[in-house]
């Protein structure tokens, strides 16, 4: 056998070391992963081109990160991360309060330079492609606040699980009439076995789960 026959068996035998983990560890510390999506008026874009994406796109909610984003001249030039464990910082006490000195927003009046923001991070499950939703708008940060109660309840039996979601939309009743919010509809949810002695992926129904979820609330609650 060559030596470069050998060479090329032991590459093959050994993705660990062909570089592609360094990358993909790169890739995580950007704070926008894959393709960026947004929401509004009822509707689910992708990217700068805004490309459409179906109601009810099957995506798994694999992290969330909440951030103040200071813009200038249309661009995001500042970033304040929440620590884990912790409230994000209050406003007053990140700069920029002379409203004289604020760009004019779309109304004709200054707009605050920093918006209270919400990252989900996502991938789709059969290709293994990144997207990142962004959202600085009540029923945005409302939607990413209610997936993330579901899991820290499904987390209380399964303290590894991650959901399977529906990308869908929601009414929002406001004062101005009726608009649309986003919504992360749980269908599913991922877990590593941990008796196992690898990971092996399972996942669990929709209604299973919230099934278990009770009733370790239930068991909770009991004295004895």
């Amino acid at each position: 056998m060559s030596n470069n026959h050998m060479i090329m068996q032991q590459r093959a035998t050994s993705p660990a070391d062909d570089g592609w983990n360094d990358a993909a560890a790169e890739a995580s510390e950007r704070t926008i992963r894959g393709t960026l999506l947004k929401f509004a008026d009822w509707r689910w874009t992708a990217g700068k081109e805004a490309t459409p994406i179906s109601d009810g796109t099957k995506l798994v909610a694999l992290a969330t990160t909440a951030i103040w984003v200071r813009w200038e001249n249309g661009k995001p030039v500042e970033y304040r991360t929440r620590q884990a464990g912790r409230r994000l910082p209050e406003r007053e006490d990140l700069g920029h309060t002379d409203e004289s000195e604020w760009e004019e927003g779309p109304d004709g009046k200054p707009q605050d330079p920093w918006r209270n923001t919400r990252l989900v991070y996502l991938v789709n499950p059969q290709t293994a492609e990144a997207f990142t939703f962004s959202t600085s708008s009540w029923g945005g940060r409302g939607a990413v606040a209610d997936l993330g109660d579901q899991i820290a309840r499904m987390r209380q039996v399964h303290a590894d699980a991650v959901p399977l979601i529906e990308l869908r939309s929601a009414e929002m009743p406001t004062r101005f009439g009726r608009k649309s919010k986003p919504l992360f509809k749980i269908i599913g949810w991922k877990t590593a076995d941990t008796e196992q002695p690898a990971p092996v992926e399972r996942q669990i129904s929709a209604k299973k789960a919230e099934r278990e979820a009770r009733d370790q609330e239930m068991d909770d609650e009991i004295p004895f």
